[in-house]
């Protein structure tokens, strides 16, 4: 228990380097997918004499899962299928026991940056970690009741 509060621990994550080809039509559905699951281009080249693009990304390893089945759905199949190769370790900014204890941190960050309400964690590493223990069916610290003071009517309104 001492070794997790320790306040330089922190989360290590893999990322992969994407080469894929898409047509200039499909790039604009192409680059939201990529930012949308966090990845960084490198480089987009226009091959001569078409309208294709050779594009080079960084993706994070967590973020690959399904990746390919959702760029082939987004791009109408005008992208190709993913090329991944492992690229580098690259250290998560942010502690995943932080927790906010002055006033300007609880103002700046939000009360639900240490809580453990799973659609507004902003901490990126304790999302990791809860998914990972939420997939291996150990104990995710997380509120049962979110709103205890809203009381819920179950009839119908008439």
């Amino acid at each position: 228990v001492a070794l997790l509060s320790a306040p330089g621990l922190r989360l290590i994550e893999g990322f992969y380097r994407c080469d894929l080809q898409c047509d200039q039509a499909q790039l604009g559905n192409l680059y939201a997918l990529l930012s949308k699951r966090r990845g960084i281009v490198l480089d987009d080249d226009l091959v001569e004499g078409t309208e294709l693009f050779l594009i080079t990304a960084l993706l994070p390893v967590v973020e690959s899962l399904g990746f390919s089945s959702e760029l082939l759905g987004r791009t109408s199949g005008a992208a190709t299928t993913p090329q991944l190769s492992f690229s580098h370790w690259d250290a998560i900014e942010v502690s995943p026991f932080w927790r906010p204890t002055t006033e300007d941190e609880r103002e700046e960050m939000g009360e639900s940056y240490s809580t453990y309400d799973q659609d507004r964690l902003t901490n990126l590493a304790r999302r990791h970690i809860d998914n990972v223990r939420r997939r291996k069916g150990l104990l995710v610290e997380e509120k049962i009741v979110v709103d205890a003071e809203k009381q819920r009517t179950l009839g119908r309104a008439r």
